[in-house]
């Protein structure tokens, strides 16, 4: 499959990319639509802090705010999830850390962050795989752009401490 690939500071090519697999516990999604925000603008730059950090680096594919439908789910997952429409949350924390467990998976020390953190590939490609239990079901009424929209759009409405409209997604 296709993929938009960071190779480094200004330096991009579409590449030819395995397909992602479903592996137990995640969804592969055919991506239909991805936004670029001030991060990725950041990676493609080189400035960064991840990249400086160690938890980050060349080559990388961006794609942290999307949506699409999901085409095939490992396993132990319902297949009720196939052919849905979906976005998913970008931070994925370990799941067994303190952190984790009280529900504040954003500051996990181990998370990884779709297209951003920790080597988890992004949505710039024609598919993406990504756990199910980071997946949110999209209304019929919003379409695609909308839908790629909704991480970016809870960001800002996120009180601290507190859920934004996006489960898993903190401020």
């Amino acid at each position: 499959m296709r993929a938009f690939v960071l190779t480094g500071p200004g330096a991009y090519a579409v590449r030819e990319v395995p397909e992602p697999v479903a592996v137990p516990g995640d969804a592969v999604v055919a991506v239909e639509r991805v936004g670029v925000c001030g991060t990725d603008i950041e990676f493609f730059t080189g400035e960064m802090a991840y990249l400086h950090q160690g938890h980050a680096s060349y080559p990388m594919r961006l794609g942290h705010e999307w949506a699409g439908t999901v085409v095939a789910v490992g396993d132990d997952v319902p297949p009720s999830w196939l052919g849905r429409r979906v976005t998913g949350d970008t931070m994925l924390g370990d799941g067994t850390c303190h952190r984790c467990r009280r529900g504040h998976q954003h500051v996990c020390q181990n998370r990884e962050e779709v297209g951003i953190r920790g080597g988890r590939p992004g949505a710039l490609a024609e598919q993406l795989a990504v756990p199910v239990s980071s997946l949110h079901s999209l209304p019929d009424a919003v379409d695609p752009v909308l839908g790629a929209l909704v991480e970016p759009g809870a960001t800002p409405c996120a009180r601290p401490g507190r859920r934004t409209s996006v489960p898993g997604t903190w401020r």
